[in-house]
């Protein structure tokens, strides 16, 4: 009796059952791919609050690209100026100039190319004031910032796209420190004043400037790094010091040619 009651309770092995085949486990990493492709985004911006702010940002940045990149094409070829005089390029850095706001304010220019989307020169990381009526902002008194990113000082001259030897490799937008400038001066960054009086032309690779340049431009707004604009239109997350190089390898210099030695 007793055999036969564990022999009545006993779980038999299912014999001739074969393994996963090789299409249920190609389903099945599929199945754990698209979960991990939905979850990890949400995982990200549990542990890093900032990283969607980071690619608002970015976001941003191409679309002003795109309207620098439009403007350029109505305007022959040339970027908006920050001074109305007709200096050319002449392979040496500008003097920097005081200017009044409507002068130095690239953003006005590129209002019809924004397609009335005046909030992609915001920031969400940016902490500083925005201005409560878009059309008049730069309000010193109350610390007001229209935008969040600084254009390449270079821009005094009449900088055409022709003058840009490497687009891709060039920044044309950087994102502005508005903690500590003023309303006028931070439209523009004069990279070539960084490394101290008297310009040090063309720039150095050392000592790089990352306290100076950290007037001008927020450069740890974004996990100890910043976004760019480069000339061709594309944008990308980077730390200064790995940014920063001499002679014609700098970034910021239109004449800029990676991996080659400074023109004479």
């Amino acid at each position: 009796m007793k055999n036969s009651v564990s022999n009545r309770f006993r779980v038999e092995p299912v014999l001739g059952r074969a393994a996963f085949t090789r299409g249920e486990v190609i389903a099945l990493i599929a199945i754990i791919a698209i979960v991990t492709a939905i979850l990890y985004p949400m995982y990200l911006s549990m542990t890093n609050p900032s990283k969607p702010w980071q690619n608002r940002c970015l976001s941003n940045l191409k679309e002003l690209g795109l309207a620098f990149q439009s403007y350029a094409i109505d305007y022959d070829e040339m970027y908006p100026t920050y001074d109305n005089d007709k200096k050319k390029i002449t392979g040496q850095p500008p003097e920097p100039e005081v200017s009044t706001y409507s002068k130095c304010n690239w953003i006005i220019a590129l209002d019809p190319y924004l397609r009335k989307k005046r909030d992609i020169v915001r920031c969400p990381a940016d902490t500083s004031l925005a201005p409560a009526d878009p059309a008049k902002p730069e309000v010193d008194e109350k610390k007001e910032y229209a935008s969040s990113y600084s254009v390449n000082g270079w821009s005094e001259y009449h900088l055409t796209l022709s003058a840009i030897t490497s687009p891709g490799a060039w920044v044309l937008l950087g994102e502005r420190n508005n903690q500590t400038r003023g309303p006028n001066g931070p439209w523009l960054f004069y990279f070539w004043t960084w490394q101290g009086t008297p310009v040090i032309w063309p720039p150095a690779s050392t000592p790089v400037p990352a306290e100076k340049a950290a007037e001008d431009l927020a450069l740890t707004r974004h996990s100890e790094g910043a976004n760019w604009l480069y000339g061709d239109g594309h944008v990308k997350w980077g730390r200064f010091p790995d940014l920063w190089k001499g002679g014609s390898d700098n970034p910021f210099w239109p004449s800029h040619t990676p991996s080659s030695s400074p023109s004479p």
